[in-house]
């Protein structure tokens, strides 16, 4: 190389090393910004403003918003006193919002919005959370039904941090009857030390109905620690938390002889306080229950209204229906009320794997069918039939009302001595047949859910 091309060169460099120095530098450190989350613009690997690529905020548009697993309930806690529940899951595995403000609302019968709530709340990554408000004065305004809702543009913030876990074990709902009370143990199930844990246990009846709601929390929980926790309700649910497990088909049998008009010719008694006690055995079945009714007298009889359905309106009225009749001596045909319960229970309107139940009311002893030289045929034909439906998986309750009854009969009619009853008097019997419809459901017990929720900072109630 000459010496003019290194001196060109030279020039070269020089003029290089002056821009880099008075230009460029200077335009790094004074003038350019480089991206950054918190510039307000889209820039770098942003997918929008500020959020998405490396950014810890995320897009709203790019989040799927959480999911409501059933509509708000409210429940009512004191007289005018009620609280509304959220049931909420959170699709998204690796993000969170930190503060989601939410807005409840509640309507009474017409559709008049009568109070609302709002507040703030952490919504947990990738898990189901409750949001419960409280203590919502109405005055003498109820509140029929509730909405929910987050407010527009929440700010999602992503999170794969691993993360903290705890465990709760909860006993049975106890004192149902007076102040519900739910007790817990919360539990730790890692190391590290955790804060601020939400709790929010929800009652569930058997048929699977929220009934109510109760909400408390845990300051701290050291590694593997573990602490009680109790919920309770200052009274008693509107709905009771057990509810028959399984529906039942069940046949009413009721005495029209002659001697239930022994008491009283109009109107005939004691055949009308059998049929009022009778109407509210039929009130007290569920709407999954199916019921038909057969009255006897010399013989057995159903009506169109009276077959098995789950018509109660019908079966109230064919109870209603029922007389004494008036060719003859109406004698007590025990045989027949069996055989006609027995040919009902086993007829097309008999669903199939359900309970088969027959309850039947005499006030008198069999005297029909007779068969000579065998006096006691009247009673012995009905235990035949009896025993027969009992092998076949039904099950027989028989009520003895007044003072003219063979217990002895009655009792080996029924499927065991405790499904036989005395009613001395017809005042006696609408609390035997609360007694038989509480014996014919089998209770189904209440599912308590018990939702954690770990905040990242303190907890406030009503508001994060």
């Amino acid at each position: 190389m000459d010496w003019a091309t290194k001196r060109q060169l030279q020039y070269i460099g020089f003029i290089f090393l002056f821009v880099i120095i008075f230009l460029v530098i200077p335009f790094f450190v004074f003038v350019y910004d480089a991206p950054t989350c918190f510039d307000g613009e889209r820039n770098g690997k942003e997918t929008g403003i500020d959020c998405g690529g490396s950014c810890r905020l995320l897009c709203s548009a790019e989040i799927p918003e959480p999911i409501s697993r059933w509509d708000p309930r409210v429940f009512r806690v004191t007289p005018g006193v009620y609280s509304v529940l959220a049931y909420l899951e959170n699709p998204n595995v690796a993000a969170e919002v930190y503060s989601a403000p939410y807005s409840f609302e509640l309507y009474d019968r017409e559709g008049v919005l009568i109070a609302e709530r709002k507040g703030e709340t952490f919504i947990p990554r990738g898990q189901t959370f409750a949001i419960l408000e409280s203590n919502i004065k109405t005055g003498e305004r109820i509140p029929t039904r509730a909405t929910f809702s987050f407010s527009s543009g929440l700010q999602w913030t992503r999170n794969t941090e691993e993360t903290a876990s705890v465990s709760v074990v909860n006993g049975a709902l106890i004192s149902e009857d007076t102040a519900p009370r739910v007790e817990a143990t919360v539990s730790n199930t890692g190391l590290d030390r955790i804060t601020n844990i939400d709790l929010t246990a929800i009652v569930f009846d058997g048929a699977g109905n929220a009934i109510g709601s109760s909400r408390t929390f845990v300051d701290e929980l050291l590694g593997s620690e573990s602490e009680k926790v109790t919920f309770t309700w200052p009274m008693p649910f509107e709905t009771k938390a057990e509810v028959c497990s399984s529906p039942v088909d069940v046949m009413l049998a009721l005495d029209r002889s002659g001697s239930m008009a022994s008491l009283g010719a109009n109107p005939p008694q004691p055949l009308t306080d059998v049929k009022n006690a009778a109407v509210y055995f039929v009130n007290q079945l569920d709407e999954r229950d199916r019921v038909g009714m057969v009255s006897f007298a010399t013989v057995a009889a159903t009506t169109s209204e009276s077959l098995l359905s789950s018509d109660t309106v019908a079966i109230r009225n064919a109870i209603d229906a029922v007389a004494i009749g008036t060719q003859g001596t109406q004698q007590t045909n025990i045989t027949d009320a069996v055989a006609r319960s027995i040919d009902e229970l086993s007829s097309s309107r008999k669903r199939d794997g359900v309970p088969s139940v027959i309850v039947l009311l005499t006030d008198g002893v069999a005297t029909v069918p007779e068969k000579q030289g065998e006096q006691d045929y009247p009673e012995a034909s009905a235990l035949i039939l009896g025993q027969l439906a009992k092998e076949r998986g039904f099950r027989i309750f028989t009520i003895g009302l007044g003072k003219s009854i063979n217990e002895i009969f009655l009792q080996n009619l029924a499927s065991s001595p405790d499904d036989f009853y005395l009613a001395p008097t017809a005042k006696e019997l609408t609390a035997i047949y609360t007694q038989i419809a509480t014996k014919i459901c089998q209770k189904k017990p209440a599912v308590i859910e018990i939702i954690p929720r770990i905040f990242p900072r303190p907890i406030t109630f009503g508001t994060f």
